[in-house]
């Protein structure tokens, strides 16, 4: 159903007021860039840092517009690469070898997934060496490197470091840890699994965006502004997140990151009324 003026000026005003916040504080990643990082590890913070960084901002440009379900996914990938970052940067003790699993061990595992689509695509092609399926048989890893590659890692192996590197790993292990940093971030599991459902489209997610919309406007709007809110505000908490392990990690001064907590818990503040007007329209107090 269509928006009311009233709401769309207002998620465009709450959206764009969180890209501007998000766009001044990030940066401050450049104290974490310049680290006395070797070349591969500044790559692979570097990537991992811009990549989260993008996602970011394309999901505030949806919120913008009022496409909170699409924002809903990108907002996710956001999170995903946010845990990564956080388990990356956990410890200094750990850092080598979390670094290694990430960028080698990982990148090869992948890489054996990439192949095995490629080869199921070109399978069906009627000409495989065809010069239009070049970029497909690129992905195709050498005979002899794969059993190489197969042999170095087992299929236990590659079980073991995709859980672990996974979602549920990656929560539990950050989680349970007792870092005060980490504190809240099992309250993510719930958005992370609405988000799941949006992306795979099952019967839940295909569901959700029209059942909203044939709810009455008041329930209706109230919901959106929450929604929004809670959007707006993962994707900041989550960048200060990412700000607060590069410090730590790197040991720079986190008296630039005051400021940063303090615009980001003043902005949130409205977020929380919308969510508390939300749960009154929904819940009325004086309801059973």
């Amino acid at each position: 159903m269509p928006e009311t003026e009233e709401l769309f000026q207002k998620q465009k005003e709450w959206a764009e007021d969180g890209l501007q916040t998000l766009r001044e504080f990030l940066p401050l990643m450049s104290t974490v860039g310049t680290f006395q990082w070797n070349a591969e590890e500044r790559k692979t913070i570097g990537y991992l840092a811009s990549a989260t960084a993008r996602t970011s901002e394309s999901a505030l440009l949806l919120c913008a517009y009022g496409q909170l379900w699409d924002a809903e996914i990108l907002v996710r990938s956001v999170l995903e690469g946010t845990l990564k970052f956080s388990y990356l940067l956990q410890s200094r003790d750990s850092f080598a070898e979390r670094h290694r699993e990430y960028a080698d061990d990982l990148f090869v595992i992948g890489w054996f997934k990439d192949h095995a689509k490629a080869e199921k695509f070109l399978e069906t092609a009627k000409q495989r060496n065809d010069p239009m399926w070049r970029p497909t048989r690129d992905l195709l890893i050498p005979a002899h490197e794969r059993a190489e590659l197969s042999a170095k890692y087992s299929r236990i192996v590659r079980k073991d470091l995709t859980t672990r590197w996974g979602f549920t790993g990656l929560i539990k292990e950050l989680a349970d840890s007792g870092d005060p940093l980490f504190r809240d971030l099992g309250a993510t599991a719930h958005a992370y699994s609405i988000a799941s459902h949006i992306q795979h489209v099952d019967m839940i997610g295909a569901s959700m965006a029209l059942e909203r919309d044939l709810r009455s406007e008041p329930r209706r709007e109230a919901i959106q502004l929450a929604h929004l809110g809670r959007l707006v505000g993962d994707v900041l908490r989550f960048m200060f997140l990412r700000l607060a392990l590069g410090y730590r990690f790197t040991g720079a001064d986190v008296a630039p990151l005051e400021g940063v907590k303090a615009t980001i818990d003043a902005e949130t503040t409205r977020f929380d009324r919308t969510y508390r007007a939300w749960m009154e329209v929904e819940y009325p107090s004086n309801s059973a």
